[in-house]
């Protein structure tokens, strides 16, 4: 197996400049960077960088598994790259794990970075999924980024997750009825999440201090996907009495409200209002534009490494990862238009 002496010589260089040139770490004329290539491709050398560190006996090289366990909602998507972002921008190397549920999938990835990884970061919404994840895991770090679960125990200490989710709901309920708005639906996530009754009572308290009754709202239970946004719109479409203003507890069901009423002949926001959750890339595509309760995925990604580095230098202690929700206006919300005038 050809080394790195053997590029040099063939090169007619150092091996330091060889080393350089590998690891781009100055900058070479134009004639040693091409000798250099052309050593390489007759020796047939590879570079492996894990065996380089162990050689140097590197301290610095620090990995980072990121597990996550959930749907396609591009929320998740847009997360995880944060957090990968995150990683390479403190300079750690990332092994992941993008997936659904499948356990021995999931068996799998843990045992391939077992002893490879400082740490982990784990992602996932339901709490059978986590303890999946964590049983399997005894000696290193996590992180738990736990959605409707909030506190979350390893043998590495644990994690307390808190999005803040009755401010949101509070938030999005607030900024509608400060516009005028009077009739009211709500499409939901799950019932049976925390997440969702944490964001109704939020919803509720914006509904008290406008002096309108609890049940002046009507709930529509969605799952996060954009067809159930669309279904939600044509179930209001049918009633007695259409909404002036929807809040939807994801942007993904808020866009499915959005081209569900403008297939039906909807203005938006002129004849229909619509709050969407979560900011997503795609919120700001949609058309008109969606106003919505903002998660700062980078705060949380830079909240959930240093959380993990906490834990790695300090073995057992709690990450915590507080998130504050704020709203972001755009084009889908105006005051309420009284078409009997």
């Amino acid at each position: 197996m050809a080394t790195l002496k053997d590029v040099a010589r063939h090169a007619g260089v150092s091996v330091t400049t060889v080393s350089n040139f590998i690891n781009n770490k100055k900058k070479l004329k134009d004639d040693t960077r091409q000798n250099i290539l052309e050593a390489i491709q007759a020796t047939g050398y590879r570079h492996n960088a894990l065996a380089a560190s162990l050689k140097k006996n590197s301290a610095s090289l620090k990995s980072i598994g990121i597990i996550s366990i959930v749907d396609q909602n591009p929320f998740f998507s847009e997360l995880f790259f944060k957090l990968e972002n995150e990683c390479f921008k403190q300079d750690f190397t990332v092994i992941s794990c993008f997936r659904h549920a499948d356990k021995e999938d999931l068996h799998t990835y843990i045992n391939l970075m077992s002893g490879r990884v400082d740490g982990i970061i784990l992602i996932s919404l339901k709490r059978d999924k986590i303890d999946t994840v964590i049983k399997q895991i005894h000696a290193v770090p996590v992180v738990a980024i736990a959605f409707d679960i909030g506190d979350v125990m390893s043998l590495c200490g644990g994690t307390e997750f808190n999005l803040h989710n009755e401010t949101g709901g509070y938030i999005a309920g607030r900024f509608l009825l400060s516009k005028g708005h009077k009739k009211i639906a709500c499409v939901t996530g799950p019932k049976a999440l925390k997440t969702t009754t944490n964001r109704i009572a939020g919803l509720k308290k914006a509904l008290g201090e406008f002096n309108l009754p609890e049940d002046a709202v009507d709930y529509i239970e969605g799952n996060y996907t954009y067809q159930s946004g669309v279904d939600a719109m044509y179930q209001l479409f049918s009633s007695a009495a259409l909404p002036t203003a929807i809040i939807c507890h994801n942007d993904l069901m808020a866009i499915g409200v959005q081209n569900a009423a403008n297939e039906l002949g909807l203005k938006i926001p002129r004849e229909l209002s619509v709050m969407g959750y979560d900011d997503i890339e795609m919120s700001k595509l949609s058309f008109p534009s969606l106003s919505t309760v903002r998660i700062p995925l980078d705060d949380m990604a830079y909240q959930a490494l240093e959380g993990l580095t906490m834990k790695m230098s300090h073995p057992g202690s709690k990450a915590i990862i507080s998130i504050t929700p704020s709203l972001v206006v755009r084009g889908s919300v105006s005051e309420p238009v009284d078409f009997g005038k």
